[in-house]
């Protein structure tokens, strides 16, 4: 029979798993440009990880937990770098929107002074 130690331990590496496949998804979301879910998941994530750390960590998990922090911040600063270029293409857009409807309004009011 398990020992509740052991209980806690395995709850424990399941909740850090769960945590560590979000981050994952996270990921996977950013690169797809699928901003909604990934603002979705991200705030989950982030009420699991603070109810995680609102707990004391087993000693057999904190090696493991502080490499998987290092994945997860370097993950997280890819989705960053993704947001920043996607922000930046949009930028671009909204630009040249701009500049056709300008160049609409020209030709349209250039049009309506020969009529």
């Amino acid at each position: 029979m398990a020992s509740q130690y052991q209980i806690d331990l395995e709850k424990q590496q399941l909740a850090w798993k769960d945590i560590l496949d979000m981050s994952g998804r996270l990921l996977s979301l950013a690169e797809q440009n699928n901003w909604q879910q990934l603002d979705t998941l991200h705030a989950l994530r982030d009420k699991k990880l603070e109810q995680f750390f609102n707990q004391a960590i087993a000693v057999e998990l904190v090696e493991i937990i502080q490499q998987d922090i290092k994945k997860i911040q370097e993950q997280d600063r890819h989705i960053v770098q993704l947001l920043a270029s996607q922000r930046d293409a949009l930028g671009n857009e909204a630009r040249n929107l701009k500049q056709m409807k300008r160049r609409l309004n020209e030709y349209l009011s250039a049009d309506n002074r020969k009529l």
